[in-house]
């Protein structure tokens, strides 16, 4: 606050004596005038004296002046206290709020602060208030949101990093505060920064994890500690710096928060705060990922202009099909803007709309033959990806008005070790197919002749390839109004089965499509609940509560579990994949009907069985050694299977699905499991698996993606399957020929069928 001082008594004096002497004399002078006062100044409020504080600082001063007015202020800081008062900054202001510096290492410095009052005859306080105290600052952290993947990624020449930061102590009040001031290095390894003639620091070593971090951590100046302090911080007011025509090469890149102290951040690392990159000379643009409705699993990713070559995607005339795409530019710092889209014809595409995330195209819009679907993406650097998806449409001629029936017959099946000659009991895949083709299958008449029956051997049609077996495409299954599948157990990780192949081992199912576009199946084998998902051991890791409670919709194991859950109808699954007879091991010796298979027409199937010497076709005690591991009373990897209590997964399962008959199950149990009893000499209890659900019949009915009421249309649905979970070669033959004779009828009649 400014004073005003005035001298009454001096001025009341002068006044008095002044009449006195002019009263007697007008010789005698008045006393000379008195010299003017300096103001005086104080602080009212700042540090204590040589103590720490934190470096944002508030100071309070007042001034007085006894023969005047104070009007202003000189004030200094640190260095500019040694200058001359006069020639300090002045204000008026009687407070203010300083944001002091701090030793980037350290966090502390130590200030001096003063303040000198200036009265209204130009006269300042020449012993101004001071006080010596010290700021320190708690250092900042950062970390990268955005950029090049840790693990020295192949990235463009156009890449970006974004980072965030946090100043504990940087806000108004002292607390937390975002930082938007920072640092960062990018180190071309093998090079120097130093651009003399000759360079006198050594270029960069090779990477080495260990070694990088600890040398960007010692560079806490503004360079990189020697031998490499050619390397300096850079520094960057932002969350976000795009790097643009990079020099191919291999990268260390470092980023750091510098807090407005200019405290910087220590204890950088890796992945957090350090990224280790190469960079090519081509700009790949973002990764684009193609979804679909008729996909089990997304296409293979692309990235950059130009795609690879991919294989057709041939699907069933008739489907209403969706796509829906989405892409990531992460992986270089990149950010999506927008997509766009076109089908066949690309000679305009519609405008980039970050929106345009999908598009679904009517029966109407893909006819029969060839089509190319093409989406484009472009992120915020104007780089772009172009994915080009082949499809053939393939029309069902199955389905046309008249088609004769017509039986496709899929081996799948070789010995254990996927042999195609004996091994044991298994026989040859010569011997089973003629059992089939030569001797079961002429069984299946309609009016007293043989359905026509064509064969497809997956072994056969992938020998020419590296692929391993090779399932039957849509063009080949569309003149086939069943497909009766027989698959073995030997679905391992590096050669599977045809079967699992088609359901969840590529992005488009073609059995799955045939299924939908009406088609029918006969499906039978060994462990057909590994067969059918992804991964093999779903069913049975989910034994205790099922699927349908464990997996939630959406997630990789119950996307991937489809066929069981919409086809089948199987909620969990107990293996036979045991190796000992005192756990149950191979066990299965009999299916029994149960009353819904006994009204559909199925009698009880038994494995022909035998000890060694006899005709059986599975020999049971075949003299390979210790009992427990080598006796073999039944069938090995025959599982039992336990229905799911609501169909899909669906509580209101009929008004999803849309059954044929909705007053009945929409698959029915036919078969349940019978096996030896446990023990050597199968003395213990009951098998594991005895009277779980071995043979299942399915309704024909909807996909289960149309919402509201509505009722059964044969044209949109899937037609109807039979599912047995054992090997019918190894029944006995009287057996297998009833079974596959019931299951045809019952398929045959699909009312998806003309």
């Amino acid at each position: 606050m400014l004073r005003r001082s005035a001298p009454l008594l001096v001025a009341l004096l002068a006044v008095l004596g002044g009449g006195h002497l002019l009263g007697c004399s007008s010789s005698v002078k008045p006393p000379p005038k008195p010299a003017p006062l300096d103001p005086e100044t104080e602080l009212t409020y700042a540090p204590i004296e040589n103590d720490t504080t934190t470096f944002r600082v508030r100071f309070y001063w007042n001034g007085y002046d006894r023969d005047g007015e104070v009007v202003r202020f000189y004030f200094a800081v640190d260095a500019d206290s040694l200058k001359p008062i006069p020639e300090w900054r002045s204000t008026t202001a009687n407070d203010t709020t300083f944001l002091l510096l701090v030793d980037p290492v350290t966090e502390i410095r130590g200030h001096v602060f003063m303040i000198s009052a200036v009265d209204d005859k130009g006269a300042y306080d020449k012993t101004p208030a001071r006080r010596f105290f010290s700021a320190k600052s708690i250092p900042p952290s950062s970390q990268i949101e955005k950029g090049p993947a840790p693990y020295n990624p192949l990235v463009g020449p156009n890449f970006t990093f974004e980072w965030s930061g946090i100043d504990p102590d940087g806000g108004e009040t002292g607390g937390k505060a975002p930082v938007d001031s920072f640092e960062y290095q990018l180190l071309l390894l093998g090079s120097f920064a130093d651009r003399g003639t000759p360079p006198t620091h050594p270029p960069l070593r090779p990477y080495d994890e260990n070694f990088y971090v600890s040398l960007i951590n010692r560079g806490t100046g503004p360079t990189l500690p020697p031998p490499y302090d050619d390397w300096k911080w850079v520094g960057i007011r932002g969350l976000r710096n795009r790097f643009r025509n990079t020099t191919p090469g291999e990268y260390v890149f470092a980023e750091r928060a510098v807090d407005l102290a200019g405290a910087s951040e220590k204890n950088l690392q890796f992945r957090r705060n350090i990224r280790h990159f190469s960079v090519s000379t081509k700009n790949p643009g973002p990764s684009l990922i193609i979804f679909s409705s008729v996909f089990v699993t997304p296409l293979a990713p692309t990235s950059g202009p130009d795609d690879a070559p991919r294989k057709s995607l041939q699907i069933f005339e008739g489907e209403t099909i969706s796509f829906s795409w989405f892409a990531n530019g992460t992986s270089y710092g990149g950010e999506v803007i927008g997509y766009t889209y076109a089908l066949d014809d690309t000679s305009s595409f519609p405008g980039f709309d970050p929106l345009r995330t999908g598009v679904t195209f009517s029966p109407s819009q893909l006819a029969q033959g060839n089509h190319f679907l093409y989406v484009r993406t472009i992120d915020d650097g104007g780089l772009v990806t172009n994915a080009v998806i082949p499809i053939q449409i393939v029309h069902p001629s199955f389905r046309d008005p008249g088609a004769e029936r017509a039986i496709l017959y899929v081996d799948d099946s070789l010995a254990p070790g996927s042999t195609s000659t004996r091994v044991g009991s298994y026989p040859s895949d010569l011997e089973e197919s003629d059992w089939w083709t030569l001797g079961l299958l002429p069984t299946v008449k309609i009016g007293g002749l043989p359905v026509p029956v064509t064969e497809w051997d997956t072994f056969q049609a992938g020998a020419a390839t590296a692929e391993g077996r090779k399932p039957p495409e849509p063009k080949h299954l569309a003149n086939y109004t069943t497909v009766i599948w027989n698959v073995d157990f030997n679905n391992g990780e590096i050669a599977p089965t045809g079967l699992w192949k088609t359901l969840v081992g590529g992005s488009y199912s073609e059995l799955s499509g045939y299924l939908r576009a009406g088609g029918t199946l006969i499906l039978t084998g060994f462990t057909l609940s590994s067969n059918t998902c992804d991964p093999r051991t779903t069913l049975f890791s989910n034994l205790s509560r099922g699927i349908c409670f464990t997996q939630a919709p959406g997630t990789p194991e119950y996307n991937l579990s489809y066929f069981p859950r919409v086809f089948m109808g199987v909620d969990a699954a107990i293996s036979n994949g045991a190796g000992l007879r005192t756990l149950g091991a191979r066990d299965f010796i009999a299916a029994y009907p149960t009353a819904a298979g006994i009204a559909a027409g199925y009698d009880t199937a038994q494995v022909d069985r035998g000890p060694l010497g006899s005709d059986a076709k599975w020999l049971t005690y075949p003299g390979t050694g210790e009992l427990n591991s080598n006796s073999s009373p039944g069938l090995p990897q025959v599982d039992g299977w336990i229905m799911a209590r609501n169909f899909g997964c669906e509580v209101q399962s009929a008004a999803v699905f849309r059954p044929e008959d909705p007053s009945r199950p929409i698959a029915q149990a036919i078969y349940t499991y019978h096996g030896a009893h446990v023990g050597l000499n199968e003395e213990g209890g009951a098998s594991p698996r005895e009277g779980k659900v071995v043979g299942i019949q399915a309704q024909a009915h909807g996909l289960g993606t149309t919402a509201g009421a509505g009722t059964f249309n044969p044209n949109g649905s899937i037609g109807r399957t039979v599912h047995l979970g054992f090997p019918l070669y190894f029944l006995r033959d009287a057996d297998a020929q009833r079974i596959i004779q019931t299951a045809f009828a019952y398929v045959n009649a699909s009312p998806t069928l003309p």
